[in-house]
């Protein structure tokens, strides 16, 4: 047996090198020849690791990408491809059809207006009756009368001392009248009275001719309708012919003013105003 002059291992009489330090036994020659390989062995496994660590990056992230850039363009397409499908629907086709619920649309609208079923014609009303104070308010019109010119089923009257009111079954159908076989010009005078004193008001309040012109006064001049008449927001018409008067309740039938002069020149006439006609005067 011998020792290892370099590092005192022991090695057998055999042995060439040193099996710890690997120095030669014999004339203390250089390392054996596979010591440089082992040096060199982990820098070369260190270097080919990374070098198939950076290719697997580069193919990784290439993939990545490339996979992200089609996912975006394919969330792009989805996103325009139902707006694009929207507008070419839109177009109508030649020879296509409107749908069938656009032209149901308009006619669900006059159901709910409270405009009279029945328009009002030259046979509704009698124009060439008379009423005497002796037959008394509720003859000036009939229910039946009113019935087939108004369109609502009118199922009573009920007079009191200054009118006649005619009802129908629904809330607010009704008509009421109050009839002047003589004291129309007093009666039209007070609202022409009321109206000069609202409109001198907002002349001495320095209103411009403008602005009166164009203020809602609470009662208006009334057109076509006797010799003289006024008519308030609510359509309830005060009007005069000659030295009869009337004032005629027409709210829940506001909608026409035709309907509500015919009703008013019609009462006056059976009142006698014909007889008793007088030109018309404006406001004072």
């Amino acid at each position: 047996m011998a020792f290892c002059e370099n590092c005192g291992t022991e090695f057998s009489d055999a042995a060439k090198f040193c099996r710890s330090c690997g120095k030669a036994t014999g004339t203390g020659g250089a390392s054996p020849v596979s010591t440089p390989s082992k040096s060199r062995g982990p820098n070369t496994k260190l270097i080919l690791g990374g070098v198939a660590f950076l290719v697997l990056l580069g193919a990784g992230a290439f993939f990545y990408f490339s996979h992200r850039a089609g996912q975006k363009a394919e969330d792009v397409t989805q996103q325009i491809s139902p707006d694009l499908n929207a507008v070419l629907n839109s177009f109508p086709t030649p020879g296509s059809q409107p749908p069938a619920a656009s032209p149901a649309a308009p006619t669900a609208a006059p159901t709910a207006a409270p405009t009279p079923a029945a328009p009002i014609g030259a046979a509704a009303l009698d124009q060439n009756k008379i009423v005497t104070p002796e037959q008394g308010q509720c003859a000036l019109f009939s229910k039946e009368e009113l019935t087939r010119a108004l369109g609502t089923n009118f199922t009573h009257s009920q007079a009191d001392a200054t009118g006649c009111v005619y009802k129908g079954d629904a809330p607010r159908e009704f008509v009421r009248t109050e009839a002047y076989w003589k004291g129309g010009r007093e009666l039209v005078k007070l609202k022409t009275d009321t109206y000069a004193g609202l409109h001198q008001s907002m002349v001495n309040q320095k209103y411009t001719k403008a602005e009166i012109a164009t203020h809602l006064f609470p009662i208006s001049p009334y057109t076509g309708a006797g010799d003289d008449a006024w008519v308030d927001l609510i359509n309830i018409v005060t009007a005069r012919k000659g030295d009869v008067g009337i004032v005629m309740d027409l709210r829940y039938y506001r909608d026409s003013d035709d309907l509500t002069r015919s009703f008013v020149n019609t009462a006056l006439s059976r009142l006698g105003g014909d007889a008793k006609s007088t030109p018309a005067k404006g406001p004072q």
